[in-house]
């Protein structure tokens, strides 16, 4: 089991020397098996977390453009929606997120990554599954907002839970890794999408 890497501990990782090691001669290998252990560290929580962060924020990115390829293959045939409607359901989204990210934030303080990350996930699978079942552009309209407010605290959540595994100096790679998601979803979100 993984334990979360304070700041004091991830400083005593790369500080940490034999108390019986002489400076000169055991301090360059204690270091050097020190920079060893931190990096097995780092590997074993990019496989653990990291890769599940980034499929989670692949989904998250191509579940966001999927109503452009609905559009494309007749969502506004099929809900009978006239002029601006789908401008208005695509905006929703946005108003959905927006109108909750702040109190998002304030929950992901209060209660921490590990509860509300698996409720956004839960909310966020729910209202994914909702989609099937609407039949009106004013369903289309609920459905959009709830998807923001279930969208809107993930991202962050996840870069807080970073911070809490990897040590100072190696959590800007990961971030930077973690960014590149976007344009991947962005590349793959029309061809996932018309295949379902």
């Amino acid at each position: 089991m993984l334990l979360p890497l304070s700041r004091e501990a991830s400083a005593d990782v790369d500080t940490e020397t034999a108390p019986d090691a002489s400076p000169d001669s055991d301090a360059g290998s204690d270091a050097a098996e020190s920079e060893r252990a931190l990096a097995r560290y780092c590997r074993k929580i990019d496989y653990r977390m990291l890769a599940y962060a980034m499929l989670l924020n692949v989904l998250n990115q191509c579940d966001r453009g999927s109503i452009g390829v609905a559009k494309v293959v007749g969502l506004e045939k099929d809900l009978g929606m006239t002029k601006n409607d789908f401008n208005i359901a695509a905006t929703l989204f946005s108003v959905g997120y927006l109108a909750v990210e702040p109190f998002s934030n304030l929950v992901l303080k209060r209660v921490g990554a590990s509860r509300l990350l698996p409720t956004l996930g839960i909310t966020w699978g729910a209202v994914c599954a909702l989609h099937g079942a609407i039949n009106t552009k004013a369903q289309l309209y609920v459905v959009r907002v709830l998807l923001g407010m279930s969208e809107c605290g993930l991202v962050p959540g996840i870069y807080v839970l970073m911070t809490f595994f990897y040590p100072k100096r190696a959590v800007t790679a990961r971030v930077g890794v973690f960014g590149l998601c976007t344009p991947v979803a962005s590349v793959l979100a029309g061809p996932l999408a018309s295949g379902l």
